[in-house]
């Protein structure tokens, strides 16, 4: 697995936060599906399912891991808008919502 400063450096949150959501996500986008142990170039972010611009915070149940593509493909776009953007592409839209709930709801790992 390719970890370099680009995946876990920021200043909005903790690198350690930043990480243990990455290991949450098994280090795949939970957008599109693909991981980084698949595209080891594939750069690695978080996004807030819920935008900061609609009332997101920068808690770890309101952010997903996603490559960079899904995250600048989404903006600030409600996570049901953006999930038919990625059904109109060929991505299931029912595996995207399973992920993202699902990634939601487990607890951070130490």
């Amino acid at each position: 697995m390719k970890r370099d400063s680009k995946n876990y450096t920021s200043k909005w949150i903790r690198p350690e936060k930043r990480a243990r959501i990455y290991k949450r996500d098994n280090h795949s986008c939970m957008y599109c599906g693909d991981s980084i142990y698949d595209t080891p170039d594939m750069v690695l972010t978080l996004d807030h399912v819920v935008p900061k611009e609609l009332g997101g915070g920068n808690e770890h149940t309101n952010l997903v891991t996603a490559c960079k593509s899904c995250n600048c493909s989404k903006q600030d776009k409600p996570v049901s808008d953006f999930i038919q953007i990625l059904a109109d592409r060929g991505v299931d839209p029912q595996d995207v919502a399973k992920r993202v709930r699902n990634a939601r709801r487990r607890v951070l790992p130490k």
